[in-house]
């Protein structure tokens, strides 16, 4: 009896050797999958001030008018910045500011902006252009303004030196020169003679750039195109007060 209790003794420690330890019991913990969630803007700038986005919060596209002021977006919705002249379309031209705002060109500005790309974008080729305009005086179109001169030069094809400088100095002007049309005398045998002319101030320096002068003396070896006042070769000038 003594010997049966003894094996059954030895058997249950062994049983007890030989089962798994069990593991030590941990709090349950619930571990959620990461989500971000990224909130759709519209009506609204995105962060950096590139695109604009509408009702639906897709990217604006063309030209929109928020707030006070009016925008051009490009076609993939970025937004169109610093352009002295920029073309929407055939008939459509706008000044845009370094901050985006943008300025429709008026009719004479548009004229002034076509012809410049079709000379390349060139301020030299954009003067000679102004002086190879066939010369007819007239004394109405002299009377009148730089913005009509210019007009009248763009849509004929010719003028006089009115119509010659004004149609060079709106180009200047798109392209974003500091340019200013002059009218004024030049000296012209004993007496004074009217005449126009452009000056375009550059690193604080003023100059002249008179295309009828190019084009009465030019073939002289003379030029017209940046000189300056008082410059061996040129004519006298004489401002108007």
């Amino acid at each position: 009896m003594k010997m049966n209790k003894k094996i059954t003794a030895m058997i249950l420690s062994a049983v007890i050797a030989a089962a798994p330890v069990a593991a030590p019991v941990m709090e349950a913990q619930t571990v959620a999958a990461a989500t971000t969630t990224t909130k759709t803007l519209k009506n609204t700038w995105s962060k950096d001030g590139r695109y604009y986005y509408d009702q639906n919060g897709r990217k604006v596209t063309g030209v929109k008018k928020i707030g006070r002021y009016t925008y051009v977006f490009a076609k993939n919705g970025r937004l169109v910045t610093n352009r002295p002249y920029y073309r929407y379309n055939s008939r459509i031209y706008y000044k845009i500011a370094r901050n985006g705002r943008a300025t429709r060109l008026s009719t004479v500005e548009t004229l002034a902006a076509i012809r410049y790309q079709r000379c390349g974008n060139n301020l030299k080729k954009a003067f000679n252009w102004s002086s190879s305009l066939r010369y007819v005086a007239n004394y109405r179109v002299a009377r009148k303004n730089a913005t009509y001169y210019a007009q009248y030069g763009f849509q004929r094809g010719c003028g006089d030196c009115y119509v010659q400088a004004a149609t060079f100095y709106q180009m200047a002007k798109v392209a974003g020169y500091n340019a200013k049309y002059v009218s004024g005398y030049v000296a012209k045998g004993k007496g004074k003679a009217p005449h126009a002319w452009v000056e375009i101030k550059i690193r604080n320096r003023t100059y002249v750039y008179d295309p009828n002068f190019q084009s009465e003396y030019g073939k002289k070896g003379y030029t017209g195109y940046q000189i300056r006042y008082g410059q061996k070769g040129t004519l006298k000038y004489y401002k108007n007060k």
